[in-house]
Order: C-alpha cells, then sequence, then structure tokens
C-alpha cells in the first residue's frame, strides 16, 4: 500500500493549525512533514504509528513526529484536539550538549502512558491554552500559543523519557539518519515547490535543482510520498486555488495564472477531475457566493 503526504496550508509565518475532531472517522495511511499532537478528550482512538497499533483513552496524548505514517479509527462519541506545526515556527539555535527539535522528537517517548504523570497533567494544561487561544484568537493568541509550545518542549527535554523502543534497535541510529536524510531531501523539494509553484516548472527542473537525475527523481518522489510528482505539484496548485477562490475575490483565469496554470481550460480540467465540480460552482457551494 503507498502512503499519502497529506497536505494543508500552513500559514508560512505562523506554520501552526489546531482542529478538533469528533465522531467516528476512519483516515488511511498517510504522513506530512510537521509534528503532530493528538489530545483524546473523549472517547477512545484506534491510532497506528508506522505499523504499530496503540489504543488511546481519554486524556492521554500522542506525539507523531514529521515523516512517520500513521492512521486512525475513532469511537462514537469521540473527540480529540489534533495540533500541527513546523519545526520552523521556532527558529530554532544549535545548544552544545543538547540534541535538535528534529533529534529530540524522534527519540522521545511519544505516548503519555509513559511519562511523569505531574509530566502528562501539565502539557494537559498547556494544550488547553493552546486550544482555547486558538479558538478565541484574542489580541497577542499567537504568543501565548508559541509560549506553550516552546513550554512543552522544555519539558520534553527535561521531563520526557527517551524511547526505550529505540534503545532496543542496535540499527535505530542508522535507520534515524537515513529517514533524516530523505526528509532533508523531501524539505527541500517541498520548499522548491512552494517558491516556484506559481511559475512554469516541470520533473526535470527539480530533478536538475536537487542534483539527480530524472529517472532517480521520480522513483525517489513516488517512493516517499505515495505519488508521482506530477500529481503532487496539480495537488498542490489546487490547495493554492481552493485559497484563493474562497479568501480573494478574482476570476478564475486569474486564479489559474496565479497558481502556475497557463491555460485556464487545462485548469478547469484539472480542478473539476480532483474535486468534482468546476472552480466557479465550488467557491458558490462553499462560500455561498453568487
Amino acid at each position: 500500500m503507498s502512503h499519502y503526504l497529506e497536505l494543508f496550508h500552513l500559514n508560512r509565518p505562523f506554520p501552526f493549525q489546531r482542529f478538533v475532531h469528533e465522531g467516528e472517522v476512519l483516515v488511511y495511511p498517510h504522513w506530512h512533514k510537521v509534528v503532530e499532537v493528538i489530545y483524546v478528550t473523549r472517547g477512545v482512538l484506534h491510532l497506528g504509528i508506522n505499523d504499530v497499533p496503540i489504543v488511546m483513552q481519554a486524556g492521554e496524548i500522542q506525539f507523531i513526529n514529521a515523516g512517520d505514517i500513521h492512521y486512525f479509527l475513532a469511537s462514537p462519541n469521540s473527540e480529540r484536539i489534533v495540533i500541527q506545526f513546523d519545526f520552523s515556527l521556532f527558529h530554532e539555535e544549535e545548544t552544545a550538549g543538547e540534541p535538535g527539535l528534529r533529534q529530540l522528537f524522534s527519540s522521545m517517548e511519544s505516548h503519555s502512558r509513559s511519562w511523569p504523570e505531574e509530566t502528562t497533567a501539565k502539557i494537559r494544561e498547556l494544550l488547553a491554552v493552546i486550544h482555547r487561544e486558538d479558538h478565541h484568537q484574542a489580541a497577542g493568541y499567537k504568543y501565548l500559543i508559541k509560549a506553550a509550545l516552546m513550554e512543552i518542549i522544555a519539558l520534553i527535554y527535561r521531563q520526557i523519557p527517551l524511547s526505550q523502543q529505540q534503545a532496543k534497535r542496535p540499527l535505530g541510529e542508522a535507520v534515524a539518519s537515513k529517514s533524516e536524510k530523505t526528509l532533508v531531501r523531501l524539505d527541500k523539494i517541498f520548499s522548491y515547490i512552494e517558491h516556484h509553484y506559481h511559475e512554469y516548472i516541470t520533473l526535470d527542473d527539480v530533478a536538475k535543482f536537487m542534483g539527480f537525475s530524472a529517472c532517480y527523481f521520480a522513483r525517489f518522489f513516488k517512493k516517499n510520498t505515495g505519488m508521482t510528482f506530477v500529481r503532487f505539484l496539480h495537488n498542490y496548485r489546487l490547495n493554492q486555488a481552493k485559497w484563493l477562490l474562497l479568501n480573494e475575490e478574482i476570476s478564475v483565469s486569474e486564479v489559474a495564472e496565479r497558481i502556475g496554470f497557463n491555460s485556464v481550460k487545462t485548469f478547469h480540467h484539472v480542478f473539476k477531475q480532483n474535486t468534482g465540480v468546476a472552480p466557479l460552482k465550488y467557491r458558490r457551494s462553499i462560500s455561498g457566493m453568487k
């Protein structure tokens, strides 16, 4: 089974989002390049991370590291708060003797059952602060969210133990290093797409940027994202198109031009193929615009 890369629009200056999942939901195996925190507030969540099944109860917290393949099946009448953030939010500075954030999150005990109870209670409080501040968005809320996240990171450094599972794996460091190398490459590719998606770009252009042959790049990309480069680029551009259609009063032709389609006809075709409706109908059905 291929595992798809979840795409979502994080605000570049403040790469963070929070949402609440309710009820019985099935999410197929996927991964993304941000850290995800799941806090179950009610009911039961059946979660799988890198083929390891986990049953989460109310009050429990799980960190999912960037690049981890995961899925979940939630019970009826359940609820969980989900927080996602990118490491770039913290403008990390290296400190001698301390692991970097990527290494920290990949080596920690990621489930709250393995944490000291007082640490779990404190992180619950901080997640509640993040949830409340993002919900109300009063003046200065972003600073309070960032402060709470930074306090959580400090608690991980000081109070959350290293993963026992990693300690049992003699090749864990080599595997982690390989995974790190892959994620760094993917980050570089995604960054290129984020900065050039509105231009005419091809698989050959990105392969050349990465120093890969076109064939190797195509295989590398498909293996690690579960989709071809062309499909990924279309999906990324369409995500931007949906945002523009709902947030800016501009014509469909201008939307197409802004996201890198030279032909409005091609944009119409790809958009309808992806969403099942034409761009204008999508705008009207979602926003109620006439």
